[in-house]
């Protein structure tokens, strides 16, 4: 799809964000990980846009969104997202996050819960990994040294499933460039450092759905299923093969069919 159809800027303050929507429908937001930006979404927005009114942005630290310079927390970043709406003059949304996404949905539900109609919770933690935080602060210091090409290998590496290396042995293109904003990920790599929402998890009072990727390596599902007993009535899609980067073929119908039981 054309990435730059619908996309735009909103200014609040010292935040000059880059979002896009496209479709028509319920509105639905997609929140994404470390270091991504609009781009990782191009295959979801093209196919859940046929059903909403789907709203992806840059968080703080990733594409073509500014901030005040200095760090910022999971909660600027929750923020971020409840000025997006009162920007679009949307009162509620479906919210989905995946990886450091899931973190900033999390904390956005506690903070706005009203904004909330249900919440979605990809490939992500109560607390983020030791052992896959250890390897991002390695492959921030690689990227600095190689560059974001290595950034991309190496996070690849860590996120991709079996049957996506398979097929690049067998010839088969990856899936597209990746561009760092190397310390702006390092910023982001902070805020998940501090972040931990194992006391507080149990307050989301929201239709919850969480999906999982059965063979991810840097987030193991039981960190998924460790939020599925934290959270009231909440429900747990399991994906067989699925690494930590979910295709939305693999999502998409059981997230339309999630967000219509808790429609009007």
């Amino acid at each position: 799809m054309n990435l730059e159809a619908g996309v735009s800027f909103m200014e609040d303050g010292g935040l000059r964000l880059r979002y896009q929507r496209c479709g028509d429908g319920e509105p639905l937001v997609l929140i994404t990980g470390l270091g991504g930006d609009l781009l990782f979404w191009r295959s979801a927005i093209a196919q859940l846009s046929e059903r909403f009114s789907v709203i992806a942005f840059d968080n703080r630290g990733a594409g073509e969104t500014s901030y005040p310079p200095g760090g910022f927390s999971m909660s600027d970043m929750a923020d971020d997202v409840a000025a997006l709406l009162r920007h679009l003059g949307v009162g509620s949304a479906h919210i989905l996050g995946w990886s450091m996404g899931g973190n900033i949905a999390q904390e956005f539900t506690l903070r706005h819960p009203g904004m909330v109609r249900t919440l979605t919770l990809a490939s992500t933690y109560m607390r983020r990994p030791s052992r896959s935080s250890f390897a991002i602060d390695q492959i921030i210091e690689a990227g600095r040294a190689l560059g974001s090409e290595a950034v991309m290998s190496l996070m690849n590496a860590l996120c991709m499933s079996e049957d996506y290396f398979r097929k690049r042995e067998g010839g088969v293109n990856g899936n597209g460039r990746q561009v760092y904003d190397l310390e702006g990920m390092a910023m982001q790599k902070s805020a998940l450092d501090d972040y931990d929402i194992n006391g507080m998890i149990g307050d989301i009072d929201v239709p919850t759905l969480i999906i999982h990727g059965e063979d991810d390596i840097m987030v193991p599902i039981r960190f998924g299923e460790e939020m599925m007993e934290s959270i009231t009535g909440s429900e747990m899609l399991r994906v067989p093969g699925a690494g930590h980067i979910l295709k939305p073929a693999q999502y998409a119908r059981h997230l339309t069919e999630f967000i219509g039981r808790h429609s009007p």
